[in-house]
């Protein structure tokens, strides 16, 4: 009896991170949809998986194609409209951490993105380190990982995008 019932356990908090050991979602279309720009480029190793902390069992996010892909697609989709002659960015370093709270008031997934950027505007050079935070509600009775990961990076890739078109204009360079 007491068998049975960790079993049932046991496949409820399977169940409540998707049922698998690694939970896959697909950012193809986001990374697709991006325009080309050479002058704007993210460099890290090729990581695709995200481990989600937080939850009774740790879940892993395997992102296609992967987050450095995804990241930079998102950069490029934000500051292309936005884009002068001379004008050149480049990160590298990216690391980023998820953690899910569904035992808190207010349940929420976290993504905490951090990166080193080196931005060019004609002759003009700003090297930092850039720092970004992104929450979401989260459902702890069905926590949809495989939407929610890409969702946050997305979203966090737009505040870098914002946070680095803000140094763009603090160079003084006029477009």
């Amino acid at each position: 009896m007491t068998k049975c019932l960790l079993a049932a356990a046991a496949a409820m908090l399977l169940t409540a991170c998707g049922g698998k050991t690694m939970i896959e979602a697909d950012a193809s279309r986001m990374v697709a949809a991006s325009p080309s720009s050479p002058w704007l480029t993210v460099e890290n190793k090729g990581g695709t998986v995200v481990t989600v902390k937080g939850l009774d069992a740790k879940a892993h996010v395997e992102v296609t194609p992967d987050i450095v892909s995804v990241i930079q697609a998102q950069l490029r989709t934000s500051l292309q409209p936005k884009y002068f002659t001379d004008l050149i960015i480049g990160c590298r370093n990216v690391d980023l951490s998820v953690t899910a709270t569904p035992q808190a008031d207010s349940p929420a997934t976290t993504i905490d993105l951090q990166t080193d950027c080196r931005i060019v505007a004609r002759g003009k050079v700003v090297a930092k380190g850039y720092r970004v935070r992104q929450s979401a509600p989260l459902n702890a009775a069905e926590p949809r990982l495989d939407v929610q990961v890409p969702s946050l990076l997305q979203s966090a890739s737009r505040e870098l995008a914002d946070q680095l078109w803000a140094d763009v204009i603090a160079t003084g360079v006029q477009r």
